[in-house]
C-alpha cells in the first residue's frame, strides 16, 4: 500500500506538469471572452481523483485503449477501496468551503506546484488514517488487492503500483479545467437520446456525414453542401447525439474547428466532456462541485465535465421536473408553437 500511495503521488506530481503544459494554449484558444477564475477545491478534486477517474467502467474501456493494463487495475483497485473504505476516500478528497480561495485561469500553471503539496497533504492525512485504524486497513485492503505480481523495470516485486510517467492520470483535471472555460465563455450542447446504434443510423436520422477520422458528423443540406458550424457528436457508449454550439463572440471557433482543437490537444475525451456533462446535468449537479459523494460514500465524477447541456426547444425532459423546472432548461421557448429567441444562462 505504501508503494502504490508513492507511485500514485508521483502520478500526481506528473499530471500536475501535463496540465501546467496544456493551460496556456488552452486559455489562448477557449478563453476568448473571458478568463475565469477556478476554485482551488475543484483543481485539488479533479487533481486528486485523475486515477480513480480511469477506473470508472464508462472511462475505462474507451480512454487511451488501457483495457487490461496495469494502469486500468491500479484504478479500479482505487475506486473499490474507497467504496469499502469511504472514510479513507474523503480524507483523500475532502470536500467543503475551507479551500474556497479563487485563482485567475492565466496563473493556474505558476500556482500547480503550491496545489500539488497540498495534495500531498491531503494524502498523507488518508494514509494516516488507514493505518492507524485497523478496521478501516481491513476494508481498504480487502483480498489482497494491493499485492500481486506487479514489478518494478529492475524487476523488484512491488505489487499493485501506479506505472510511472502516465499522463492519463491529468485527464480528469484537463476535463474539468476545458469543459469549466468552454461553460464561462458560453459554449453548450444540446442532446438527442436516441437511441442510435451506429454511425449509420446518425448520418441518415441527423442529415450529416462523419469528417474522416469519425470524430464528428458535418450537417449535409439537400444539395450536398455541408456547414461546419453545425456538427454532432455521437456517444458511442450512451448512444445519445450531441449537437455542440457557442453563443459566444465572432472570433470563438466553430464547433468544428474546437472539437478538431480538443482532439489535436488530448484536453478530454469526447465521451467524458459531452456525457459527463450530461448525466451531472441529469442529477441536478450542473455547476457544482467537480467530484461529488453519493449518499453511501461511493464517489461520483460526472461533473468533472461542467459543459452545459440543454434541452432544444419543444423536447420533452429526460428527468423529473423539480417544481415544474427542468434541471436540462431549454434552448429557446415555445410561444404559441414556436421558439422564441433564448438568452442562454452562463453564471
Amino acid at each position: 500500500i505504501n508503494n502504490f500511495f508513492l507511485t500514485y503521488y508521483q502520478s500526481l506530481e506528473n499530471a500536475a506538469g501535463v496540465v501546467s503544459n496544456n493551460i496556456e494554449k488552452m486559455i489562448q484558444i477557449v478563453d476568448v471572452l473571458v478568463q475565469p477564475s477556478v476554485g482551488v477545491q475543484n483543481i485539488l478534486l479533479s487533481l486528486a481523483v485523475g486515477l480513480a477517474f480511469l477506473g470508472a467502467p464508462s472511462f475505462a474501456l474507451t480512454l487511451l485503449g488501457i483495457k487490461g493494463t496495469i494502469l486500468r487495475g491500479a484504478a479500479q483497485a482505487l475506486v473499490i477501496s474507497t467504496q469499502q473504505a469511504p472514510n479513507v476516500g474523503r480524507a483523500l478528497w475532502p470536500t467543503g468551503s475551507d479551500r474556497s480561495q479563487q485563482i485567475q485561469s492565466a496563473e493556474l500553471h505558476i500556482q500547480l506546484s503550491n496545489i500539488t503539496n497540498e495534495m500531498s497533504q491531503m494524502m498523507d492525512g488518508g494514509v494516516r488514517l488507514l493505518m492507524n485504524d485497523p478496521g478501516t486497513f481491513a476494508n481498504y485492503a480487502d483480498n489482497g488487492r494491493y499485492s500481486g505480481p506487479n514489478v518494478t523495470n529492475t524487476g523488484e516485486g512491488t505489487g499493485l503500483t501506479v506505472p510511472s510517467g502516465t499522463d492519463a492520470v491529468a485527464y480528469a483535471l484537463k476535463t474539468y479545467l476545458l469543459s469549466y472555460a468552454m461553460w464561462k465563455n458560453r459554449w453548450y450542447a444540446t442532446f438527442d437520446l436516441g437511441p442510435f446504434f451506429n454511425e449509420g443510423d446518425v448520418e441518415k436520422r441527423k442529415y450529416c456525414k462523419f469528417d474522416s477520422n469519425k470524430n464528428y458528423c458535418v450537417y449535409q443540406d439537400a444539395y450536398g453542401k455541408t456547414d461546419d458550424s453545425q456538427v454532432f457528436y455521437w456517444s458511442a457508449w450512451t448512444q445519445r447525439v450531441y449537437s455542440l454550439q457557442c453563443d459566444g463572440p465572432a472570433n470563438a471557433l466553430k464547433p468544428s474547428e474546437m472539437i478538431d482543437t480538443i482532439l489535436s490537444y488530448g484536453w478530454a475525451p469526447l465521451n467524458v466532456l459531452f456525457d459527463g456533462g450530461y448525466n451531472c446535468t441529469a442529477e441536478g449537479r450542473a455547476g457544482s462541485s467537480a467530484v461529488n459523494f453519493n449518499f453511501d460514500g461511493k464517489l461520483d465524477l460526472a461533473c468533472v465535465s461542467q459543459l452545459p447541456i440543454y434541452l432544444q426547444c419543444g423536447d420533452m425532459c429526460p428527468t423529473p421536473l423539480k417544481n415544474n423546472t427542468c434541471d436540462f432548461g431549454d434552448v429557446g421557448t415555445l410561444v404559441k408553437g414556436k421558439c422564441a429567441e433564448w438568452d442562454g444562462w452562463y453564471d
